[in-house]
């Protein structure tokens, strides 16, 4: 069991030992192994890991969005303003998907509809939650397309997603998540498939309009570039845990489990003036269909001793604020 921070009123999400898992012909994968986390009113939470992670699983069983068949939040608690969305029924959870919790996705031209509007698509959204005219709601489209700076909105109303750059229907999505003003939103890679021009102005977007508008942000991403330019706090996952998470100050200043360590050593350093070889972590990732014996990443670290190999390491505070999931974080951070 990992720890639990004490929920007070300014926590907005609090997941408790979540655990979700896929169910195969022959096989479980375990995608996610009991994790526990909080989001606070008006914060940005970083979640960042390598792909297979855990991270966009995590996103999708808040929302309660996993595949009908093969998938299953089979234990935890997801509390969002003090209700456990996993007791709520379809309908009650419905009133709270779009509103209440929004979510931008990956790729945009799979989630918006080819046959319709993006006027259309953004105002449907709206008048289910509000039920507003489809006059009005109309209105309210144009005026999320002219805050997420899309030029001509009135023109832009009228055009279909397959008419836009992939840029521009970034934009919409994130227009359609913010419509109705929701509390929390999820951001699952929102810049994956845009040019670096287009991903910067797309996070200072993000950036802008959660400070307008006061929502606590979730940002699922790989790139430790955005969580420091973006994050207050971050979480770091490995095969479907938290292995560590503290503020991002703190996370980059202090990494304390090899994994994140490892990381950071993989960013591009270009201060010397030239480009050195990037290292690679050794290894692979574990197969999540297998049980796991001890800490996940052991066969990959270096740091790793008998006791990372037979028992799991618990997620706890090494620092006020800063927990690790690694019996020698302290060596880890003198190292």
């Amino acid at each position: 069991m990992q720890m639990h921070q004490t929920a007070g009123n300014d926590v907005l999400l609090d997941v408790r030992d979540l655990e979700t898992r896929f169910f195969g012909e022959d096989s479980v994968t375990r995608a996610l192994g009991g994790i526990s986390f909080q989001v606070k009113r008006g914060e940005t939470l970083g979640v960042v890991g390598e792909s297979g992670c855990g991270k966009s699983v995590t996103a999708v069983s808040i929302l309660r969005l996993l595949p009908k068949l093969g998938a299953n939040t089979v234990s935890g608690e997801i509390r969002f303003q003090g209700r456990d969305l996993l007791k709520l029924s379809e309908r009650e959870m419905r009133q709270v998907r779009g509103d209440r919790i929004a979510m931008i996705f990956q790729e945009p031209m799979t989630s918006l509809n080819p046959v319709y509007t993006v006027g259309r698509q953004i105002a449907e959204a709206v008048q289910i939650h509000t039920k507003a005219s489809r006059s009005d709601a109309m209105a309210k489209a144009q005026e999320m397309l002219h805050l997420v700076r899309i030029a001509d909105p009135e023109r832009h109303l009228n055009s279909y997603p397959y008419e836009m750059s992939g840029g521009m229907r970034q934009r919409v999505m994130i227009a359609m998540a913010l419509a109705c003003s929701p509390e929390l939103l999820i951001a699952d890679e929102p810049t994956t498939a845009l040019d670096v021009t287009m991903q910067s102005q797309i996070l200072r977007l993000i950036v802008d309009l959660k400070e307008r508008m006061g929502t606590a942000v979730m940002f699922i991403t790989h790139d430790l570039g955005v969580v420091a330019e973006t994050c207050q706090r971050v979480i770091v996952m490995y095969a479907g845990r938290i292995i560590e998470q503290a503020t991002v100050i703190d996370l980059f200043a202090r990494p304390m489990h090899p994994y994140t360590q490892s990381l950071m050593h993989s960013l591009p350093d270009r201060r010397r003036g030239r480009l050195r070889r990037l290292p690679e972590i050794p290894g692979i990732v574990p197969s999540l269909r297998e049980p796991i014996v001890g800490c996940s990443f052991a066969p990959r670290c270096t740091f790793a001793i008998g006791i990372c190999r037979e028992q799991t390491p618990t997620l706890r505070d090494v620092d006020p604020g800063h927990a690790a999931a690694c019996w020698r974080a302290q060596e880890v951070v003198g190292a």
